[in-house]
């Protein structure tokens, strides 16, 4: 909790001011009760009409006051805590793109989405209820067991034994509520896991007739989110009845006691119900301390889901000062390089080594599996090795700046990922300093110009974002054209054109050759077709390199090359 602390930085003074005036609310409110037995007492037992009219009106002086603070600490505390939980969800938000992609893959998405809405939502009422309740309700509990005191001290024991036994419960309830509510928030998360699979997943699993596996499985994850709620609700519910039983009881001794020392004449009526205001705003406190435990359990818990996704170590790993030319052509080189995936024990690369040129137009192939696409991860920064070194013009990749890895290396994937708005926006991604000749020649270069021509508006052709209206083919081309609109200096385009035509494929590989700086391409693909024009083709096989040479060299050289080139047609002689 001490790093979400240090959100309420920037609203200390609304923090601060939101509990004053709730202490202020509370004090005339303590003053009350004397107030009404000075009344009885003196009012209206000594008939005494100036007496009680002037305490009338101070009666209503109290109650106006009251109201003005009390919306004064409700102003300051709904902007504070709107401001803290806007703030936590913007850093949560950053955190997400500064997370390396295995940290994402290892929370989640579910998690992620769900600490960015409902947890931060839960953290801005417990911080809400918290600034308004946590100081007054047991400013009132304490204030008023005090002025019991005043009244009559052995009637105050009453107040004090109730305080103690009700302190105790609530202590324990909320130790049991706060693990409670952790385990629903989890089981909220494998809901939204579930629904998420279920919803991208929905041309699959129709397609296949799973429909009633997948309705099994989300009422098999809601049944445990229920029971999870209906457990942590258990623990709370029992807070309000406890409650309302303890201060009942402890109003039934009051009066009975009470009006035994009427009858001593120790004790006046009005004193007497002066006490038993005091237990009254004791039961009322107290319920609202109780609603508040259990909005601040929740919020505690969620607050500790958030933490932890804010304090995942960053890449401690200090950037050197580098030179490094994004817009040219770079060499590339692995250097006994070793990869595992998190939570695999098998190695998914093992002592990857080899060096590409400036220039050089690289294929790499292999069977499903094989490790082609982790090599291009690698290549493109999105993972890290865990032994050996990735080198971009002999710098460590690790020690390129973000920025320019980005603009100087595309990537271009099998799925193409289409966002919401238009196809320029698809291309530019953001970039406005994109020229539109850049979106035009990268629009022709990826032969994105057929389905822009194709479309009344053209570039301006609204997008879904599953990109529906769109063929996966025609999605994979905007993704090339994504990748090649700011002139990288090295591109991989990972089975990026497993989609196209024979007849699209060929003029996108032709159109590539005529990129201007004479750009470094990593082709990525299972189609020895696609890989037969490259100056040398990388066969991969289960982590490892088999053969590395030219096609003509390959075929001479490797018989599982030659067998692919077999079965899918192309000629092995």
């Amino acid at each position: 909790m001490k790093s979400l602390i240090g959100y309420f930085r920037n609203y200390r003074l609304q923090s601060i001011l939101s509990p004053v005036f709730k202490l202020l609310e509370a004090c005339f409110e303590l003053a009350v009760p004397l107030i009404v037995a000075g009344i009885i007492d003196k009012g209206i037992t000594g008939s005494d009409t100036e007496y009680i009219k002037s305490h009338i009106w101070l009666l209503v002086l109290f109650a106006v006051v009251g109201f003005a603070s009390a919306i004064c600490a409700q102003y300051f505390a709904a902007y504070s805590a709107s401001g803290v939980s806007s703030d936590i969800r913007r850093a949560l938000f950053d955190k997400l793109f500064r997370l390396k992609v295995s940290q994402y893959e290892k929370i989640g998405s579910s998690q992620l989405i769900t600490s960015l809405t409902s947890d931060v939502n839960q953290i801005s009422s417990g911080i809400n209820l918290f600034l308004r309740l946590l100081l007054r309700s047991p400013f009132i509990v304490a204030g008023a067991c005090i002025m019991a005191f005043t009244i009559d001290w052995r009637l105050a024991l009453i107040f004090v034994l109730t305080v103690a036994v009700l302190s105790v419960f609530v202590a324990f309830n909320m130790r049991s509520a706060i693990p409670a509510y952790h385990k629903t928030r989890q089981g909220l998360d494998d809901l939204v896991d579930s629904c998420e699979n279920g919803i991208s997943g929905i041309k699959v699993i129709r397609g296949f007739n799973r429909s009633s596996d997948d309705m099994e499985s989300f009422k098999a994850k809601s049944g445990l989110l229920c029971k999870a709620q209906k457990t942590a609700s258990d623990i709370s519910a029992w807070l309000n009845p406890v409650t309302y039983m303890l201060i009942n009881l402890a109003i039934c001794l009051l009066i009975y006691r009470g009006s035994i020392h009427v009858n001593a004449g120790t004790l006046t009526q009005g004193e007497t119900v002066a006490l038993y205001n005091y237990m009254s705003q004791i039961l009322v406190e107290l319920i609202k301390l109780a609603n508040l435990i259990v909005t601040v359990s929740r919020a505690v818990a969620c607050a500790s889901r958030v933490e932890k996704i804010l304090a995942i170590p960053e890449d401690g790993k200090e950037q050197k000062k580098v030179e490094f030319a994004a817009g040219s052509s770079h060499s590339v080189e692995f250097r006994n390089v070793h990869f595992t995936y998190s939570g695999n024990s098998e190695e998914s690369l093992t002592d990857i080594s080899f060096k590409i040129e400036p220039g050089e137009k690289i294929g790499i192939t292999g069977r499903t599996g094989s490790g082609k696409s982790t090599i291009a991860s690698l290549l493109t920064g999105m993972y890290c090795p865990d032994s050996g070194e990735v080198l971009i013009d002999g710098i460590d990749i690790e020690d390129i700046p973000d920025k320019d890895k980005t603009s100087g290396i595309g990537m271009a994937l099998q799925k193409t990922r289409m966002f919401s708005g238009t196809i320029k926006d698809n291309i530019t991604a953001g970039r406005t300093e994109l020229s539109s000749d850049a979106i035009d020649r990268a629009a022709y270069l990826s032969c994105s110009d057929e389905i822009i021509s194709g479309k009344t508006e053209g570039l301006d052709y609204k997008v879904s974002a599953e990109g529906s209206g769109l063929s996966g083919g025609q999605k994979q081309r905007i993704g090339i054209a994504r990748t090649l609109v700011s002139k990288p200096g090295l591109i991989v385009l990972d089975d990026s054109t497993s989609a196209l035509d024979s007849g699209t494929e060929k003029r996108l590989l032709d159109r590539l050759d005529s990129l201007e700086g004479d750009p470094t391409i990593v082709l990525i693909s299972q189609k020895i077709r696609t890989l037969k024009s490259c100056d040398r083709i990388m066969l991969v096989d289960d982590g490892r390199i088999v053969a590395f040479a030219g096609h003509d060299e390959l075929l001479e050289s490797s018989e599982e090359y030659r067998s692919l080139c077999l079965l899918q047609g192309e000629d092995a002689s």
